[in-house]
């Protein structure tokens, strides 16, 4: 189906101007301009019609909480609906938010940048878990594929060994970690996404405008929230990483949103949502939507959060304390 049969149920004219976005390597994005309008046309390769259905009761749930920045608004078609179907996955359409992408090379960026998460956070708090995406409570590693194979398949493409045996020692290290996790920390909807690249800021003031992408959001940890935002962000990474971190998690006052027992489990945390990352990009490898490049940059951001974790990273959960 073309691009442009596809906007005529949204009323697009045939004209409009339809180009890659910038981003997105999870689904296809085109930014679309007529008329001097912008939208974004997503096509969903994650998502099912129901899950995506859900995304958009979530996002009518957020631009009713008094946010102080924009989230996704879906465009109705002809026929009422925000979704079509195509046989690339379910196609939605939202107008485009204004900003660009953050710089987070300075302390009151990062700051900037946790204060919109923890807004994010407690308004996520309100929506029910059928208004979500996915249940992630069984974390992301509950569907473990039989990973000598899967390094089998992953060597025999091209990967090299030393890489393979990282993928057996993340798995291991986050298994261990989540069994000490699970079931014992509280529980909300998250966004589970809150990278850099989901966040559009002022130009003028660094001031947060809009977050997006709310395809993986769930019912999950409410510490995740933060977890993703400290790895995502780079904060638990070189050697001023709880300078980095500190600035983050003080601009969302997250050391008093936390409580003693998910600040404990955030090093752990980090470790499997590292861990979940690197399967997910297995998985879309195996269904042919990913590169093995993508899945060689997992693993080595899995093995330098092992080294962390080994190391300094125990120290996090004081940090973001102390904060």
């Amino acid at each position: 189906m073309l691009l442009t049969e596809l906007l005529a149920g949204w009323r697009i004219p045939p004209g409009a101007h339809v180009g890659p976005t910038e981003a997105g390597s999870n689904n296809h994005t085109f930014r679309v301009t007529a008329d001097g309008r912008s939208w974004c046309l997503r096509i969903s390769q994650n998502m099912d019609r129901a899950q995506v259905l859900a995304e958009h009761r979530l996002l009518a749930r957020l631009r009713r909480a008094g946010l102080s920045f924009a989230v996704p608004t879906p465009e109705p078609r002809i026929d009422g609906g925000t979704v079509a179907d195509s046989p690339g996955g379910p196609v939605t359409l939202c107008a485009w938010i204004p900003g660009v992408r953050p710089d987070l090379g300075s302390e009151p960026a990062l700051e900037r940048f946790g204060r919109a998460a923890a807004e994010l956070s407690t308004a996520l708090a309100a929506v029910a878990p059928t208004d979500a995406p996915f249940d992630w409570r069984g974390g992301p590693l509950e569907d473990v594929p039989d990973v000598t194979a899967l390094a089998r398949d992953l060597m025999a493409a091209g990967l090299d060994a030393d890489r393979a045996k990282v993928l057996r020692a993340g798995l291991d290290r986050a298994l261990a970690a989540w069994a000490g996790i699970a079931g014992r920390l509280p529980q909300q909807v998250v966004h589970a996404d809150l990278a850099p690249s989901n966040v559009l800021v002022a130009p003028d003031t660094g001031e947060v405008t809009g977050i997006l992408d709310f395809e993986v959001a769930g019912y999950w940890l409410r510490a995740i929230e933060l977890t993703v935002a400290l790895a995502l962000t780079g904060s638990t990474r070189g050697p001023d990483w709880p300078r980095r971190a500190a600035a983050l998690t003080r601009g969302g006052a997250w050391g008093a949103r936390l409580t003693a027992d998910e600040l404990h489990a955030l090093p752990d945390l980090i470790v499997v949502r590292a861990a979940g990352s690197t399967l997910w990009r297995s998985t879309r490898w195996r269904r042919g939507q990913s590169s093995l490049a993508e899945v060689a940059e997992r693993l080595d951001t899995l093995a330098a959060v092992l080294r962390w974790r080994s190391g300094a990273g125990a120290a996090l959960g004081d940090v973001v304390a102390g904060a």
